[in-house]
């Protein structure tokens, strides 16, 4: 598969389920992490937790690292 066919993966998968946090910080743009995106976003839509997940937050590239918030 190649990157544009992961893309457009990548851009199913986010229709299939609801996510705030995925929503919120998932880089849609970005061509980094092409096969974890896909993994994770599988895993999701699958009833998966996002606790149950390795690479969750990994592939939320706008997730602020040293932040704290709520």
């Amino acid at each position: 598969m190649d990157n544009f066919e992961k893309q457009e993966a990548i851009s199913n998968l986010l229709l299939s389920f609801y996510d705030p946090i995925v929503y919120k910080f998932f880089d849609i743009e970005s061509d980094k992490l092409l096969d974890e995106k896909i993994e994770v976003l599988t895993r999701l839509k699958n009833g998966d937790a996002p606790i149950d997940i390795p690479n969750y937050y990994k592939v939320l590239e706008l997730y602020p690292e040293n932040e704290l918030w709520d």
